[in-house]
């Protein structure tokens, strides 16, 4: 009988397992016959904690095996169920979207007034300008 199981790696105070499709007769950290995934409960980024193969987790499901209690919270957790009868094990893969047609922006009414003749703040003379006028850029001429 096969199970999905988790497989311990890591070391002291920082746990690594990897879930994989085992023998039910096989040692905890023996040969797997094929790696499903793996959880990492030491990373803070929930979404990065656990990486699953959904479509080889669903095939394994589907042929009988038996998810271990801690995959299968984790496979709760995840939404990942066993296909119903009839139900191809694989997942549709996403088809890639075309972004959305977007229609071109809209023309403001030209203004009334003439750009030229809209206020402007004034600006500080630039290193240039200073050097011709004679004084440094935030001096004031002395007389």
């Amino acid at each position: 009988m096969v199970r999905i199981r988790m497989k311990s790696l890591g070391r002291r105070h920082r746990p690594f397992f990897r879930i994989c499709a085992m023998d039910i007769r096989s040692p905890r950290d023996g040969r797997a016959i094929e790696e499903l995934g793996h959880h990492d409960p030491m990373v803070r980024n929930v979404q990065a904690r656990t990486v699953l193969n959904v479509n080889r987790i669903r095939y394994w499901l589907s042929v009988g095996a038996q998810p271990s209690h801690k995959v299968q919270a984790l496979l709760n957790r995840y939404g990942v169920k066993k296909p119903a009868p009839g139900e191809p094990w694989a997942l549709p893969e996403a088809a890639p979207t075309a972004p959305p047609a977007t229609a071109p922006p809209a023309t403001e009414p030209a203004a009334t007034e003439p750009a030229a003749t809209a206020p402007t703040a004034p600006t500080a003379p630039t290193p240039e300008a200073a050097a011709l006028a004679g004084t440094s850029g935030g001096e004031a001429p002395v007389s």
